[in-house]
């Protein structure tokens, strides 16, 4: 009786922490492709010497050159 004690709690042991390495898998996967959003700053006119109206026809809408450069610099 007593093995059958033993193994149900080592199964319990190790379905908690199975489900435990689970959970901390999905929160990093989570935390690695949360982005923050984009924030155009006037540093990125100034940089390049181009007005905001060349990435940006309303802003913070980016235009298809702004999509560009953006798709560009990513990292």
């Amino acid at each position: 009786m007593q093995n059958v004690k033993a193994l149900k709690s080592a199964v319990v042991r190790t379905a908690t922490a199975t489900a435990t390495a689970a959970l901390a898998v999905l929160a990093f996967a989570m935390l690695a492709v949360a982005t923050p959003p984009a924030s155009a700053t006037p540093a990125i006119a100034k940089a390049t010497g181009q007005p905001c109206t060349q990435c940006h026809t309303s802003p913070p809408t980016l235009n298809d050159y702004g999509k560009k450069y953006q798709d560009s610099h990513k990292k």
